[in-house]
């Protein structure tokens, strides 16, 4: 007896898409702590100086990058036991990755000072740093998003994560 229920199933490319936004998403929840951490050291600084000043924009650009992080592993794990949500969560991640990287241009001293300086004069360290940093804010919403929008949008793909489908 065969069965005649159409269910979608799991291809290796979504596989490769959920253990991409886990993977990046945990990059992500490490960047975002590391940004609070920042964060919370300089108005520690800045309350010992006797300037209580509250960094608005950069605890905002900390809790954005962090709460990305978390969005990414979630919506790796609905991909992975695919889940409406799961599409929906990737498709939103897709765009908060570039928020970031946008924000990244203005807000990360590193990556705005990209080109007001001649590369050959960089020391080691300071090239790993701006490699490390180029490939957090730059490298990956420029290549993961736009990948996470192409996958999403194929018929196959919005078929598998759609709403009422027999799982």
């Amino acid at each position: 007896m065969t069965d005649t229920s159409v269910e979608p199933h799991r291809t290796g490319g979504m596989i490769v898409v959920a253990v991409l936004n886990m993977i990046f998403g945990c990059i992500g929840i490490l960047n975002g702590l590391l940004l609070v951490a920042v964060v919370v050291t300089l108005m520690s600084r800045l309350a010992e100086l006797g300037v209580p000043q509250i960094q608005v924009v950069r605890a905002g650009f900390a809790i954005t990058a962090l709460a990305t992080g978390v969005l990414g592993v979630i919506a790796g794990i609905g991909v992975a036991l695919l889940r409406p949500w799961g599409r929906t969560l990737s498709l939103i991640y897709g765009g908060l990755l570039i928020v970031i990287g946008v924000l990244s241009r203005f807000l990360v001293p590193l990556i705005a000072s990209i080109g007001s300086y001649d590369v050959r004069t960089i020391d080691t360290t300071g090239l790993t740093r701006l490699i490390v940093f180029g490939a957090i804010y730059l490298a990956l919403p420029v290549i993961h998003a736009p990948v996470l929008f192409i996958a999403f949008s194929r018929p196959a793909w919005k078929a598998a994560f759609a709403k009422g489908r027999i799982a």
